[in-house]
């Protein structure tokens, strides 16, 4: 079996949360996602817009930024870019055998599909030094891979329901799940939501209550615009 066929192999595990398997193999990697700040990107709706805005406003500015989102749609590598640019595909298997070589280290570790273009995507960008990095989660927050990268701004976007077998079925165990992305001491800048139990949870979810700035979103204000006024208070 290939690299490339044990990656596709790793679907077969399907979804599955949790921080401990990545976690390790990072720590095996000597944690290349603390080689670099990140913007984390969490919510039901925008986040890959708000990703993609954010990223194009870092490089315009001639910041050396990498993207990291999730699905791809026509190949992997569109997960992972720097400065717009997709990882090649020869980089692409470069870090995928190094992975695959510490995922075999005893006791093994086997990650997801997704866990593993998570730590490939950390793997590319700390060994091209990039200088700035925008993750968008996965699903939820909390249990989510990307929890682990070393953020200094959090941007949460609108919440609704969705996954509720996972996250929970109602919005405040939703937003509880997803506001999880943030860090004590880190600012983190989120949707206004009407619903005020949400909003608490929010709230609950950052060390200071200063620490929280909102953006609230205008009367038929379509999501590019929101996406936009969203990036403009994390630049």
């Amino acid at each position: 079996m290939n690299v490339i066929e044990w990656l596709e192999s790793l679907r077969q595990q399907g979804m599955k949360l949790g921080l401990e398997s990545t976690s390790e193999l990072l720590l095996r990697l000597d944690n290349p996602q603390n080689k670099f700040p990140s913007i984390h990107v969490a919510g039901s709706n925008g986040k890959g817009t708000i990703c993609s805005i954010l990223a194009n406003s870092f490089t315009l500015n001639k910041i050396k930024t990498g993207l990291f989102t999730s699905p791809h749609l026509c190949n992997i590598e569109e997960r992972i870019r720097i400065n717009g640019i997709q990882i090649s595909n020869s980089d692409f298997v470069m870090s995928l055998e190094k992975l695959h070589s510490i995922c075999e280290i005893e006791p093994k570790v086997t990650p997801t599909f997704y866990e593993a273009t998570f730590i490939i995507a950390m793997m590319y960008f700390a060994s091209s030094k990039i200088e700035r990095a925008i993750i968008e989660t996965g699903l939820g927050g909390r249990l989510d891979a990307t929890r682990l990268v070393n953020a200094d701004c959090c941007i949460l976007t609108q919440i609704s329901l969705e996954h509720t077998e996972i996250l929970g079925d109602t919005l405040t165990d939703i937003a509880m799940e997803k506001a999880a992305i943030a860090r004590e001491g880190v600012p983190l800048i989120s949707i206004w939501n009407d619903d005020e139990k949400v909003r608490n949870k929010i709230v609950e979810s950052v060390s200071s209550p200063e620490l929280i700035e909102w953006y609230k979103i205008k009367t038929n204000q379509d999501m590019r615009e929101e996406a936009i006024g969203l990036a403009n208070l994390a630049l």
